[in-house]
């Protein structure tokens, strides 16, 4: 399996946008979103990983799988249910497909390019404020994470190498896993193809989520050499027939961006991908 890295690096600038930021979410049909996406296209370039082994193929189709976790109780859910001031953990893993090399590839992993980390995540949100704590994390190491709070070696490097908060980002994460009586564990995913945007200055992104499906977890998870695929994640328990807009910002949005919301019949609501899964998944 080839291997490139993808937007879930961070640079510089990506490292203040995760950080600290405001957070609004808009919910709007297919077919606005294509509208929506053309207006954000004539103002801004693509936002896309540009450090080494970046994935430079132009016409590629950006996907993320996001991996929650919850107890078996799901302590999680039931306060993220209850109050919008809440946290969350999650795993993320980002992959490119190019269709356009369908008649040149022998085998279907070569229309797949994917870096082999996780993203491991705590987002915690104060009213529209969010803050985000972020390690990267092999995939085989996750289970041992979760079941004895152990950090490599490979996961120190890994965090000094993208964005130089390892530390204290991994003592936020054990904390918040320290706060349950039972151990967290994969409780379902969900998985969706991303377009983002982001402005010069790297104060403000906007992503377009499409094709949004939620499933439990595979018996696999951790243990396969391969891609999260939407396609090797068995049936769907159920799916997102519209578009989630995420604008992320740290300052004000330009007047237009707004404008061009309302202007699609976006509505503007807290849609959580966490709450629709477990529910899906659980009933």
């Amino acid at each position: 399996m080839s291997t490139a890295a993808t937007a879930g690096h961070d640079d510089g600038r990506d490292a203040r946008m995760t950080a600290d930021r405001d957070e609004l979410k808009y919910v709007l049909p297919a077919k606005a979103a294509v509208e929506v996406a053309r207006e954000i296209a004539c103002r801004w370039p693509r936002h896309r990983f540009q450090g080494p082994d970046a994935n430079k193929l132009p016409e590629a189709r950006h996907h993320v799988t996001t991996v929650y976790f919850d107890t078996s109780g799901r302590d999680v859910y039931r306060a993220a249910a209850a109050s919008d001031d809440n946290s969350k953990l999650r795993a993320k893993e980002y992959y490119d497909l190019h269709p356009d090399l369908t008649e040149l590839a022998t085998d279907p992993s070569e229309l797949v390019r994917y870096s082999p980390l996780l993203w491991l995540e705590l987002k915690q949100r104060e009213g529209d404020r969010t803050r985000k704590h972020r390690i990267g994390i092999p995939k085989r190491e996750v289970p041992t994470f979760f079941a004895s709070g152990q950090v490599t070696a490979e996961m120190l490097r890994i965090q000094k190498e993208n964005n130089g908060a390892g530390e204290s980002a991994i003592e936020a994460l054990q904390d918040f896993c320290c706060e349950f009586e039972e151990p967290l564990r994969a409780d379902c995913l969900v998985s969706y193809r991303r377009t983002a945007w982001q402005d010069d200055e790297g104060m403000l992104r906007v992503t377009i989520d499409r094709s949004l499906s939620f499933f439990a977890p595979p018996a696999d998870l951790w243990t396969r050499a391969r891609a999260l695929l939407r396609e090797t994640l068995g049936e769907p328990r159920a799916s997102f027939a519209d578009c989630v807009v995420e604008v992320k910002m740290r300052g004000q949005p330009p007047a237009w961006l707004p404008e061009v919301l309302t202007r699609s019949g976006a509505r503007q609501e807290r849609y959580s991908k966490f709450l629709s899964a477990s529910r899906a998944v659980h009933g």
